[in-house]
This record gives structure tokens, sequence and C-alpha cells, in this order.
């Protein structure tokens, strides 16, 4: 893995629950067992309404429309949570022409926000929306199982998160020995749910909070939870948020 990433991922339902009472942590809407932090220190259609989507902190706003809220009649698609802010769940979407591969979302209210995928991993690539704190903007997380990017959703569009130096801020899942898997706990004590980098060697998970200040983020705070039984190891090595995994509620490109 190149040198602008950190640690993490989680998978299995039961191992976040364990991981998460670790912490002492609240419940939130949606969220995902987290990864860390970047070089230095430095990413089956489900229900409807699909459950962990946060519940809007002020009314509804008109959130992001057009006229373009179809994906690709190629593309692998799920349903997924609000990630625009009006209320309404959205989709999220992997193509590939055969030229060009991308990770989009369909608004309820119409529109496209779509972002290049860029992932060499031989497994193929994964997307999976998330949102720990409702009152901040939503986020997702493209994963190839050996890295995973992450994307802010900001003025209608998919935008690269990067760190402090302005480079693509990227989630080891444990191919470069960084971390192994991305959550969301409330590790800072505040009430809501935050954005965390997950690193586990041995029986010990270290779990780093990952500030996002608009589209840059930055690793802060960290603690250190026992892990040793085998969901908490799966959990930590996964990508969760909340009730929803990357891999029952995300959605994997076309093979």
């Amino acid at each position: 893995m190149s040198t602008r990433r950190a640690p993490l991922t989680l998978s299995v339902l039961a191992a976040a629950t364990l991981l998460l009472s670790a912490c002492g942590a609240g419940g939130g809407d949606d969220t995902a067992a987290g990864d860390a932090t970047s070089a230095a220190a430095s990413s089956a259609p489900a229900a409807s309404t699909p459950t962990g989507t946060p519940a809007p902190s002020a009314p509804a706003a008109e959130g992001c429309t057009g006229t373009g809220g179809v994906a690709p009649a190629t593309a692998a698609t799920v349903d997924t949570i609000d990630l625009d802010g009006d209320g309404e769940p959205d989709r999220l979407w992997l193509a590939d022409d055969g030229g060009t591969r991308t990770v989009g979302v369909s608004t309820a209210a119409g529109a496209t926000l779509t972002h290049p995928v860029d992932l060499a991993g031989p497994a193929g690539a994964t997307a999976f929306a998330l949102r720990p704190d409702p009152a901040e903007p939503a986020m997702v997380l493209v994963s190839d199982n050996r890295v995973a990017d992450l994307l802010v959703v900001q003025d209608c569009a998919l935008v690269d998160a990067t760190d402090t130096r302005g480079a693509p801020w990227q989630f080891d899942q444990g191919f470069a020995g960084q971390g192994t898997g991305v959550g969301c706990v409330d590790l800072d004590g505040d009430g809501t749910l935050d954005l965390v980098g997950l690193n586990l060697v041995d029986d010990t998970v270290t779990r780093t909070l990952i500030h996002v200040d608009g589209t840059v983020a930055s690793a802060g705070a960290s603690d250190e939870v026992a892990a040793d039984t085998g969901a908490a190891q799966e959990t930590a090595r996964a990508i969760t948020c909340g009730d929803r995994t990357l891999s029952a509620d995300g959605v994997h490109e076309p093979s």
C-alpha cells in the first residue's frame, strides 16, 4: 500500500456489537467500525428503508435534486441510507463499462453523484455508505479488501477526503500493517459516534478517532480494548457502522 494511509476494517454484526460495547460508547444512527491513520500517522439490494439510517437533526432539506437519478443499467446497486440530507434513503452503486470504474449515488430527489474507482485489488471493489454523526455530512468508503478510500458527500458531489498534506485519505485493511478495519465508536465521549480506524494486534484492538473537517481527515486520540473472542477479532478486521456492515449493506462491483 502507498504511504498515504492508515489502519483498519470490520465485518460481522455480532462482532461489531462486542467491540462497541467494549468502549462503553452509546448507539448511533449509521456507523462502521473503523480504520485509523494515513501514512505519516498518518476506504444485494436491501430493504427500501435500511436500518441504522440517522434521523435528521433538523427539518429535512431539499437534498440533491436532478433528472439523472438512475444508475447505469449494468451497475450493481443497493438501497442505502440518506446521503444528501433530505430524510429519504438513496441508492449506492458501482459500475464498470470495461474502461471506467465508477462509484455512484442516486438520490431520492433525482441527482446522480459519481466518483472514479481507482483500486487494484483482485477481489474487486465494494462500497459502503456511513454517517457516524447525523449532524455531519455522509461518507462513502470504497474498498478492495486491502485498502479503503474515504469519500465525503459535499455540495452534492462525492469528494476525496485528504490528509493534512492533501494526499487522498486511505484506510489500511491489513495490507500495509497499519490497520485492519473501520468502524464507528463514541471515542470522545460527546454522545455521538465517531469514525475510527481499527488495528488488531494479537488480542488487542487499537481504536483511533478520525476527525473529518470538511474534506480533510486527520488522526486523533486512540485507546485500546481487548479482542479476545473470534467475533471481536472478526469485527476488528471489517468495515461496519452501528448495525450496518459492508458485507451485508454494501455493494460489490459487477464481476
